[in-house]
């Protein structure tokens, strides 16, 4: 792949939040974990754990915990990132900014988002409320509540995008250091 192919996948993606009646096979969604499970990670420590909601009352439960993420009820699936704190690396040290684990997933959920674009799928990333998303899924207490991810296939007229993505000048989002 050149970076030509890279650049046009993410202008690409986009943020989907209609979706049409078709169930998103259980093969795209182990497509899409295998390619999330490829992210970076922090000491190679994979700190994620995805859970899969198809059940159209859990995902509407879930919905009023999630900040914007009024469309979770009509997607196909959501799928929720969680991280597990207490993963550590091989060497079993201790990872001075645990943080980072966090971190670890959040670039795992944008593999999930990238892969989902490949497959034809409409995505679009939500934040939750952790405390009621956490007991909702019955996490043990090590593990945190990164966001979710609602996925399904596009609804008629949702395939195209209706306008450019409108992004900061390059010119503004970095400084050089001499």
């Amino acid at each position: 792949m050149s970076y030509d192919d890279f650049h046009a996948l993410c202008k690409q993606r986009r943020s989907i939040r209609y979706f049409s009646d078709e169930p998103v096979s259980m093969k795209d969604i182990e497509k899409l974990l295998e390619t999330a499970n490829m992210s970076p990670s922090v000491q190679n420590t994979q700190p994620w754990h995805f859970h899969i909601i198809q059940d159209k009352e859990m995902r509407k439960k879930l919905m009023e915990t999630s900040c914007y993420g009024n469309f979770i009820e009509g997607a196909s699936v959501f799928i929720i990132v969680t991280c597990d704190r207490t993963a550590r690396p091989n060497n079993q040290e201790i990872i001075w900014n645990p943080k980072e684990l966090e971190y670890s997933c959040v670039c795992a959920t944008e593999h999930l988002l990238l892969a989902a674009t490949t497959l034809k799928l409409g995505s679009c990333w939500v934040s939750l409320h952790h405390g009621k998303s956490h007991d909702i899924l019955k996490l043990k207490d090590s593990h945190i509540v990164i966001g979710g991810v609602m996925l399904g296939h596009y609804k008629t007229g949702e395939d195209e995008a209706s306008g450019v993505h409108v992004r900061h000048n390059l010119s503004d989002i970095f400084t050089v250091y001499e």
